[in-house]
């Protein structure tokens, strides 16, 4: 089963990515950048169902402290 992930903001807006080898989305990803300095983020999904139309799960940046 394909788990299908799609960043709504921060540094990854708009990048639909799909991992083959999940069972289920996460509850929350870490992201780090490719390139130098690095820029770390963390995102949380949306709701508990993928949308319905799309089938992606979506992913917010999580609040900061």
């Amino acid at each position: 089963m394909n788990i299908i992930v799609e960043f709504d903001d921060g540094p990854e807006r708009g990048t639909v990515r799909t991992f083959p080898e999940w069972a289920t989305a996460l509850p929350s990803l870490i992201w780090c950048g490719e390139h130098w300095p690095r820029i770390e983020a963390t995102y949380c999904r949306l709701g508990n169902q993928p949308d319905p139309l799309t089938g992606h799960w979506h992913y917010r940046l999580a609040a900061s402290d």
